[in-house]
């Protein structure tokens, strides 16, 4: 997926979560926008992004998702979300919580 893509997706979701003037929507959106944003910000938007390649964070991928990091482990466990442990530490793939 192209950075541009995944910039247009983003906008798009805060977009709509004002459409609906909901706070929780709109509080979600804010948040995913701002822990993508500081992942994709390096790239150029032509540049096509491998969403396997990008490695969250338990914390990121809460943030994004809209749960608790410990909910987020208990899926990991579950195997609901996909991810890898490296080491005592979990990393989830940019893929599995857009």
């Amino acid at each position: 997926m192209r950075i541009a893509d995944i910039r247009h997706m983003l906008n798009r979701e805060r977009y709509e979560a004002l459409a609906v003037r909901d706070p929780l929507a709109i509080s979600q959106a804010a948040e995913r926008y701002s822990v993508l944003d500081t992942i994709i910000s390096t790239f150029p938007d032509s540049e096509v992004m491998d969403l396997y390649r990008p490695l969250l964070s338990v914390s990121q991928a809460a943030k994004l998702l809209g749960y608790k990091p410990k909910e987020v482990r208990r899926l990991l466990g579950q195997g609901k979300i996909s991810g890898k442990k490296v080491g005592s530490e979990w990393r989830i793939p940019l893929k599995a919580v857009l």
